[in-house]
């Protein structure tokens, strides 16, 4: 048998090489996806505390604005009945995935 004299180990990684922008476009687009959170979602939950600026109704539901720091504010729907007032402590859970993070009170969300 003939020895091909195109067969050496520097053409066959010419060979792999020549195909490098697919591999940049699908690493691209695998990047793209994790960050919009479309693929390997990390759900995980934290337990907060804040303060409650201030509380209103929106569509005939009590809902409290809450200062989590110096910077950070959330929006957060309350039970019926719950007895939080503006300056009370309040309990959040914070949910965590790649791209994002939302909150909803604990239970209960403020102390008596």
């Amino acid at each position: 048998m003939a020895h091909d004299p195109f067969n050496t180990p520097a053409d066959r990684i010419r060979g792999v090489l020549k195909y490098w922008k697919a591999g940049l476009a699908i690493a691209a687009v695998l990047v793209v996806l994790t960050e919009r959170n479309l693929i390997a979602r990390e759900n995980k939950d934290h337990l907060v505390s804040g303060e409650v600026e201030r509380i209103d109704t929106a569509n005939g539901k009590p809902r409290a604005t809450v200062r989590l720091g110096e910077a950070q504010e959330a929006v957060v729907v309350l039970p019926s009945g719950t007895p939080c007032h503006a300056g009370s402590k309040i309990r959040l859970v914070r949910h965590d995935n790649v791209s994002q993070h939302s909150f909803r009170p604990a239970d209960p969300p403020c102390a008596g």
